[in-house]
């Protein structure tokens, strides 16, 4: 996938910037299910800690689904702290190079965090869960011909919109980002004060 995110932990005053992996489309003729694969970057400029991850795709005959290896290296030294197997939506295993010790990560029994989002009556015409909401009720009740036409008239109208902007020379402007060098920022990201 295209771009980095972000996360501030801002308890130890850390940044972890990730790339995302691919995801896949499979057996869309039969049972449909989705994987991800490719390789991932994480990064921590504070600790100059970095970690590459495998996603793994399942092979056409045998394997396993959602594997992931990789492992969390030292920067200043070159040396690799742990090595990470596992299944990222199940149990992951990290293994300390100098100890030869083991944890183990299920994240199964991990708690969910709930998403803090505006009610949709509260959000503008263009937020997401507002401006999908009839796509996503649509598929919720499996009416795949409501879905669709929603779809349709979402991006028709965006790209009437488009047009609009084009005839008249206005500059898009997004409410919730702003461009910086060569990707999009957040304007109100919750590690700066509100």
């Amino acid at each position: 996938m295209v771009g980095v995110g972000t996360i501030h932990v801002m308890e130890h005053g850390e940044k972890y910037h990730f790339t995302l992996p691919s995801t896949y489309g499979r057996s869309i003729l039969t049972v449909p299910w989705s994987e991800m694969g490719g390789k991932v970057q994480v990064t921590c400029p504070q600790t100059d800690y970095t970690s590459t991850l495998v996603f793994h795709t399942k092979p056409m005959y045998g394997g396993k689904m959602h594997r992931v290896t990789g492992d969390i290296k030292d920067n200043m030294t070159g040396k690799c702290l742990y090595k990470i197997d596992g299944e990222w939506n199940g149990k992951l295993k990290f293994t300390d190079e100098s100890t030869k010790s083991v944890e183990v990560l299920d994240t199964e029994i991990l708690s969910v965090v709930p998403k803090m989002v505006k009610p949709v009556c509260d959000q503008r015409e263009n937020e997401s869960r507002r401006l999908w909401r009839d796509v996503t009720l649509a598929l919720r009740n499996n009416d795949i011909d409501k879905a669709t036409a929603a779809k349709h008239a979402n991006e028709e109208r965006q790209r009437q919109e488009g047009k609009a902007r084009a005839a008249e020379d206005a500059v898009w402007v997004p409410s919730y980002f702003k461009s910086e060098e060569d990707t999009w920022i957040y304007k109100k990201s919750m590690a700066e004060p509100q």
